[in-house]
């Protein structure tokens, strides 16, 4: 599968959503059918996700959202390769950079990683 078909238009963000009553910004980055762990599927996944956490702090973001949440959803209908999974859970500590919440969603349920010591 092309890289296109599984995260769409690298460039675009997918689903950017607003919860006025919360002050929350939803941001959701869908990836379609199976995310294998090659490596093009990696950076193609980490360049959208680049794009997502850079659009945060544009300036048209900023004049709308400056004082709101910022959620980064990633959604998979399947459960992605496990290079990618692992891939995922470093990405914390980059999102926390730009103050962004980031959540993974599998088949429409939330996942949450456990940290392993």
């Amino acid at each position: 599968m092309a890289v296109e078909d599984m995260f769409g238009d690298l460039q675009k963000i997918d689903i950017l959503a607003e919860k006025r009553e919360t002050n929350e910004v939803l941001m959701v980055l869908v990836c379609n059918g199976f995310i294998d762990g090659s490596p093009q599927t990696q950076k193609a996944l980490l360049d959208k996700m680049e794009g997502y956490l850079n659009h945060t702090q544009s300036e048209v973001f900023q004049e709308k959202y400056a004082d709101w949440s910022v959620i980064l959803r990633v959604t998979f209908d399947e459960e992605p390769d496990q290079l990618i999974m692992s891939l995922l859970n470093k990405c914390k500590p980059w999102a926390d950079d730009y103050a962004v919440k980031l959540e993974f969603e599998i088949g429409g349920k939330q996942v949450r990683f456990v940290e392993q010591s």
